[in-house]
């Protein structure tokens, strides 16, 4: 019996300890990108050049200190992503010592290089008055689940005026339009598309060195790294995101005492490095090597040529009058706090534990702060504990107000209609089949807690007569209505399935095709058996592996399905037989693709008598496929046991494997590169996992 089912995507919402990977910079992609798309921009690129070529700064104006206010953007769902301001001051720290060559390890600098450690002479503050005056501590906290997905996207959603703040925006994963997963990136003085896009988007585990960073020299450094592109600097390598490539001896970034260097392409750390015909510089914070720790004079002389050009407004935010519009000249102050909180779940079943966990910002907690909570409906109806633990013992939708104060004043929040508590015992029995032909979906009954709900974007899915397979309507995830990087739930009711033996799955219909090769839209599948306190992902697919069409077929315009452009998938879902409060949850993550149509949902459906059928056809994928030299591996397993990954090329010549033994039930990711040593050159390859008495090999082609 199969207990271990795993795939390969670009982009997993969670990571394990062992499996965080380190991920590259954006910034010359996304840069390339912008001139392209706004060839006007360029003009703005030639004319800074031209004036970091006459910029000549003498003893006096060197030495000049130049405060930068500095705002955080935290994208977040709730989840290890909204970071503490404990992490948010330790990565302002690290670039404070970084920028004014302070940095207690600049003595680990070989030799050959201590002569031209850089000092920049900036310090970046921490806002103290936003946009409009009021008091803020320079963190603001966004809630949406394009954290999940993040790029330009998120920063429609806040950003402060670029010509005042340097704009740092934090997301659980960054993963470009064009489909590759990064650490961060920045754009240079007057490349960004728009004047709300300037400013650097990093990945929360790759910021400071506590809290949910994975720490280490290339974590902690990836904000320096990326503020560097910010104020003009190219790799060490030249202009581009190609470390390790020999024709980079042909390139130059533009600095005069940074020796040409190919870069390092595997995050190593060789300090004997010759690969252009003299010592590589591999300690530069603007390489890929991980014992990145100083600037060159050269590169602190070309972004101090950025603050005082032009481009990018960067000249205004060191100014005097800016320190002042800022607040940043002063004493920080004590800030009323902002009211946020999130539950352990937004639905519950009756006489269950619930949660409240307090969220609130924009001040540090201290002896003056005060909580109260009020629960309508609820045990206890209020609460002055930060963290307060309640049941409500009867049905219905409830909303919570929390009301924190501090010192300096106080601020409420009602969330209405934020808690759903459904009835023990549903009076809904498996099997269930759900074929959207109520055109009241997804109020598919009088009784409130016996419809389906939506989670996210309330029309994201929609009921539609466009396509069906029997009857004559389907449902259908709408992504051209939806904004990309959206992450949408459809859960079902509340399923008595005590009457339902194992083996069970569940079926339903499927129909999607790709816009283009790029397009990476996911679609995954969990089961609750305890009214959704938890949920265990059973189902995943993405892009090529999630559409319907033949491989390789996209559809640019307006998709709608053909009668043999549908499949059905069948999805083992045993730890729901049995069960009196199942629940099934669809969930899809947005990335501009086409949309989604669904059809006969059959819930428990039994006469398919293999438990695990499904999961050589959907859990057992490379993707992207073909890729670019990596790919993230998703592993799960249902019970503890140990995992065996390993690449080799056709001929079975054996180029890597990572083994890891007695891993507990769950979700785990870890980069393709963790297991082959470093990224694949192009060919094609196959990847065996084994696990018990489970064995998989798939082909992979590496472009």
């Amino acid at each position: 019996m199969r207990k271990l089912y795993f795939t390969l995507a670009i982009a997993i919402a969670s990571l394990t300890s062992f499996g965080q990977q380190i991920q590259r910079c954006g910034s010359h992609i996304m840069n390339d990108a912008a001139l392209m798309n706004h060839p006007e921009l360029q003009v703005a690129q030639e004319e800074l050049e031209a004036f970091t070529e006459q910029y000549s700064p003498d003893a006096a104006e060197r030495s000049v200190l130049k405060v930068i206010p500095i705002v955080f953007h935290i994208i977040h769902n709730y989840g290890s992503e909204n970071i503490s301001r404990e992490q948010v001051e330790d990565a302002v720290r690290i670039i404070n010592e970084d920028f004014q060559q302070l940095n207690t390890d600049q003595n680990e600098v070989i030799p050959e290089f201590q002569g031209i450690i850089g000092n920049a002479q900036v310090e970046f503050r921490l806002a103290r008055k936003d946009p409009n005056g009021n008091c803020t501590d320079g963190i603001t906290r966004t809630v949406s689940t394009l954290t999940y997905n993040g790029n330009d996207n998120v920063k429609d959603l806040i950003s402060w005026p670029r010509n005042k703040y340097l704009n740092v925006w934090i997301v659980d994963d960054v993963i470009l339009e064009s489909g590759d997963r990064v650490g961060g990136y920045a754009y240079r003085p007057g490349n960004a598309p728009s004047a709300t896009y300037d400013g650097i988007i990093v990945t929360h585990t790759q910021l400071g060195g506590i809290g949910t960073s994975n720490g280490g020299n290339f974590a902690s450094r990836t904000l320096p790294h990326e503020i560097g592109h910010w104020f003009n600097l190219n790799h060490t390598w030249g202009p581009s995101n190609n470390p390790g490539l020999t024709t980079n001896c042909n390139q130059d970034d533009g600095v005069t005492d940074t020796p040409n260097t190919i870069g390092v392409a595997d995050q190593s750390c060789n300090l004997a490095q010759v690969t252009c015909g003299s010592l590589d510089n591999v300690q530069n914070i603007m390489d890929y090597a991980n014992c990145a720790i100083m600037f060159s004079t050269g590169q602190c002389t070309r972004m101090n040529a950025a603050l005082n050009a032009t481009a990018g407004q960067r000249n205004n935010l060191w100014s005097s009058a800016n320190l002042i519009a800022t607040g940043v000249n002063t004493t920080a102050p004590v800030c009323a706090p902002l009211a946020d909180f999130s539950s352990s779940t937004n639905v519950v079943c009756t006489n269950t534990n619930l949660t409240f966990t307090d969220e609130s910002y924009n001040a540090a907690v201290d002896a003056t702060w005060t909580w109260s909570w009020s629960f309508p409906g609820a045990t206890p109806a209020t609460s002055s504990a930060q963290n307060p633990v309640i049941q409500y013992n009867e049905p219905g939708v409830y909303p919570v107000t929390l009301t924190v104060s501090n010192s300096t004043g106080s601020n409420a929040r009602t969330k209405n209609s934020f808690i759903t508590v459904r009835p023990l015992n549903p009076t809904i029995s498996s099997p269930f089949v759900e074929s959207f032909e109520d055109a009241a979906f997804p109020n598919i009954s009088s009784d409130p807690f016996n419809n389906w709900s939506v989670v996210g974007t309330s029309t994201a899915f929609e009921r539609t007569t466009l396509a069906s397979v029997t009857g004559s309507a389907s449902i259908r995830y709408n992504n051209n209505a939806i904004a990309t990087g959206s992450r949408t739930e459809l859960i079902s009711p509340i399923i008595n399935m005590s009457g339902t033996s194992s083996p069970a799955n569940i079926t339903f219909k499927l129909a999607y095709a790709r816009k283009s090769t790029s397009t990476n839209d996911r679609m995954e599948i969990y089961v609750s058996n305890n009214c959704g306190r938890t949920w265990s992902l059973r189902y995943a697919k993405t892009g090529t592996a999630l559409s319907t069409l033949a491989s390789g077929q996209t559809i640019s315009g307006t998709f709608v399905p053909t009668a043999d452009q549908w499949r059905t998938e069948t999805v083992s879902v045993s730890a729901l037989a049995g069960q009196d409060n199942g629940m099934v949850k669809f969930v899809v993550s947005d990335s501009a693709g086409n949309s989604i149509f669904l059809e006969d949902i059959n819930i428990l459906n039994q006469p398919v008598g293999l438990e695990d059928i499904s999961l050589d056809d959907y859990m057992t994928q490379v993707y992207p496929n073909p890729g670019d030299g990596d790919a993230t591996i998703s592993v799960g397993l249902l019970r503890q046991g140990n995992v065996t990954i390993s690449v080799t090329d056709l001929t079975g010549k054996l180029i890597g494997s990572m083994s890891k033994e007695n891993l507990g039930a769950g979700d785990y990711t870890f980069n393709l590169s963790d297991v082959s040593g470093r990224n694949l050159s192009a060919g094609a390859y196959l990847i065996r996992i084994d696990s018990g008495n489970y064995s998989k090999t798939r082909k992979w082609i590496c472009n």
